[in-house]
């Protein structure tokens, strides 16, 4: 039993590091791959949140999920699914400045890395920039029925989280959560 506890702490703490080094690379603005994106509407205005972003079309606002802190979206038809793709924004507050953001990283990877463990869950992830340079680290956690990212865009003592729950393994549906992400800018 021991063995078997040495030997998980061992694979998770080269899991850990293995994460670490793949979001390493998010440094400084590099040159930026052009992504392609789907067409957008205007930026969202009327909400509570400290940002806008742009939602992109055939995506809706699912009333009865969102709150004044959380929105959610939809893809456009699939609002009364029992379990529809649905990709929610949400804006926190931390203790880490913007050029702590490695360390803010690390704290979000040990929280992640407990909670996918516990599902038997896969967790990887990347470092890179949004459209406006700001720090965007993506992790997505990938279980049997089910696929989850998490777009945090780092802000001074705060971010920005998009998050895709996508039930279907739908590409749009990973499009326009990276979309949303892309477009997100502080007020």
């Amino acid at each position: 039993m021991k063995n078997q506890i040495a030997a998980t702490g061992k694979i998770m703490g080269f899991f850990l590091l293995a994460v670490m080094l793949c979001l390493s690379a998010c440094g400084a603005p590099a040159e930026k791959e052009a992504a392609q994106q789907p067409e957008a509407e205007e930026p969202v205005e009327e909400n509570a949140l400290p940002g806008t972003w742009t939602v992109p079309e055939g995506w809706v606002k699912a009333e009865k999920y969102s709150t004044e802190n959380k929105i959610f979206y939809v893809e456009e038809g699939h609002e009364e699914d029992e379990q529809p793709d649905n990709i929610s924004i949400e804006v926190g507050t931390n203790r880490y400045s913007v050029e702590d953001h490695m360390n803010f990283r690390d704290a979000i990877v040990r929280q992640l890395t407990m909670q996918a463990s516990s599902v038997g869950a896969e967790l990887t992830g990347e470092g890179t920039f949004t459209a406006q340079e700001d720090v965007l680290y993506i992790f997505t956690i990938s279980e049997e029925a089910v696929v989850t990212k998490q777009f945090y865009i780092v802000g001074d003592q705060r971010y920005c989280l998009v998050h895709l729950t996508n039930f279907t393994g739908s590409e749009s549906a990973e499009e326009a959560a990276r979309a949303i992400a892309d477009s997100f800018a502080w007020e």
